[in-house]
């Protein structure tokens, strides 16, 4: 893997993390009755989902190229 695509793997993994930990703020949030707050962290997350997505979509192309397949594993 070029620095690069383990750039973008650490990416991926921080972002996962990033949004379990929303997830599981909102939850407390709410269950300590500051509904506000948690539908503020649950926009925070939709944020953090649509990041994900366009990283893994750079990520996926990036070992594409890297490895000669497409971004969905075939041969060319």
């Amino acid at each position: 893997m070029t620095q690069r695509t383990e750039d973008l793997a650490a990416a991926r993994r921080l972002l996962l993390a990033l949004s379990e930990g929303l997830i599981k703020a909102g939850r407390l949030l709410v269950t300590a009755g500051l509904v506000d707050d948690g539908r503020a962290v649950a926009r925070m997350r939709a944020e953090v989902v649509l990041m994900r997505k366009r990283v893994r979509k750079v990520h996926n192309a990036a070992i594409a190229a890297a490895g000669g397949d497409t971004a969905t594993g075939e041969n060319r």
